[in-house]
């Protein structure tokens, strides 16, 4: 009802998100017995998202979330009966803090998580053409969590009967709980290549993984600003379980390629999906909810490359990759649609050019999440179309680097990438606020890289 004159300004709605990040590595070669690694990495997120609010609340951020993460890991790489060993073992420690002072329900809670792991993975050239590759890894991860939920919504889920033993006390229409969860979760590998002939090479791998939820998983509650939807997750999940199997052919030399198709059976998948609409004193949004279900993926992924002149190279990609839920055979939301690329490079004299043309097929299967709003003013049902997916589209990009010859070993190197050249109006199926506006349009990015 009302468009404001252009501006680049952003408003209100918005994000500010602040990233701080530290490592440190060392490592000591052992004559006779291998070589031991220490890693140690740490990162700091902050995160603001500002809604429009009225009196003495106008300043303040809707959500106010900061989140720690400390992660160390020592390894050790040795050889051991002619096979080549890595070995190691990995601590990670999250802390995340909302901040209460916003005045607005808490999407996602404090809480504090631990994880341990350990891995080891071998590797055995068992011929000159064969070789064998196979790992194990084991996580355990603790999450002691303080979290508000609404009285109604504890109940509703039936939480008030399944974990009663989790309230700290009752305030008003709150209840203040203390979920101390435990996840432990086993991974494994086995994969072999082969090389058939000269540049000819076949590979092949078995892998099962298991993952436990996250805190947005488990705990959301509230609107999320920054994706324009209310979101709620789960607290009865259990770890998802892939089991995959992938096999690639490929080809090396002046014209190369490979292609690998691959095969995934997931148990306990966690997707997130609109069910609703929900009125709230900021206005009406989507509701989306996060569920798990046994699914399969499958697909194939295809590079190609050729020299066609001495400074002259062409490239392609192509992406298939199709979701089902294994009992209803119902397509998966959010699977990427269909897509491929093609390029063309040119390099000679520091100099790199390329130009490149990126196709997104319009994706053909999806599920029916589509569901029917109340509108008072014409006291009747209204179908809300959160399911089809938008239209395909073809975009160009064009990116330039050149490094300075004046300087030593080429270690200054300026370049310029323009993105949508062509200005094309477009939605991408798996972004979130394809629902309101287009995607971004012709971009310009100016960089310099500085090697010291």
């Amino acid at each position: 009802l009302v468009i404001e004159p252009f501006t680049y300004t952003i408003g209100r709605p918005r994000q500010e998100v602040t990233h701080h990040i530290a490592s440190a590595s060392a490592f000591r070669q052992i004559d006779n017995f291998g070589k031991l690694q220490a890693r140690y990495d740490f990162q700091s997120n902050q995160r603001f998202e500002y809604d429009i609010r009225r009196g003495d609340d106008s300043d303040k951020p809707s959500v106010d979330l900061r989140l720690n993460t400390h992660n160390v890991e020592l390894g050790l790489e040795t050889e051991f009966l002619n096979w080549d060993i890595s070995s190691g073992i990995v601590l990670n420690y999250q802390n995340n803090l909302a901040n209460p002072n916003t005045g607005v329900r808490r999407l996602i809670p404090d809480y504090d998580q631990y994880r341990a792991g350990g891995y080891l993975v071998g590797n055995w050239q068992a011929t000159e053409r064969f070789s064998v590759e196979t790992g194990i890894r084991f996580d355990q991860t603790f999450m002691d969590v303080f979290k508000f939920y609404r009285t109604s919504f504890w109940e509703e889920r039936g939480y008030d009967e399944q974990f009663p033993d989790l309230v700290v006390e009752e305030t008003g229409n709150q209840i203040l709980t203390n979920p101390q969860l435990n996840f432990s979760n086993v991974s494994a590998t086995l994969g072999g290549s082969f090389d058939i002939a000269e540049n000819w090479a076949l590979y092949a791998n078995l892998s099962l993984s298991t993952r436990a939820p996250n805190a947005s998983e488990l705990f959301s509650e509230g609107l999320h600003h920054s994706a324009s939807r209310i979101e709620l997750g789960d607290l009865r999940f259990d770890s998802e379980t892939s089991k995959k199997v992938i096999a690639t052919l490929q080809k090396k030399g002046e014209l190369s390629f490979s292609v690998s198709p691959f095969y995934n059976s997931l148990d306990n998948f966690i997707i997130i999906e609109p069910t609703g609409v929900e009125q709230t004193l900021r206005g009406n949004f989507q509701v989306w909810e996060y569920r798990q279900t046994a699914a399969e993926m499958l697909g194939i992924d295809f590079d190609f490359s050729a020299q066609l002149l001495e400074y002259l190279s062409f490239s392609n990609t192509f992406s298939l990759v199709k979701g089902y839920e294994r009992s209803t055979e119902t397509p998966l939301i959010n699977v990427p649609p269909v897509s491929f690329s093609n390029s063309l490079t040119y390099l000679a004299s520091g100099l790199r050019a390329s130009l490149t043309q990126n196709y997104v097929f319009e994706q053909n299967e999806f599920p029916n999440t589509n569901f029917d709003v109340f509108i008072p003013e014409t006291q009747s049902f209204e179908e809300v179309d959160v399911s089809t997916p938008p239209e395909a589209y073809q975009l160009w990009d064009l990116s330039m680097a050149y490094q300075l010859p004046f300087v030593k070993n080429g270690a200054v190197e300026v370049g310029l990438q323009v993105e949508n050249i062509f200005n094309t109006s477009y939605r991408n199926y798996l972004n979130r606020l394809r629902y309101y506006a287009d995607d971004i349009g012709r971009n310009f990015m100016f960089n310099t890289k500085i090697n010291f």
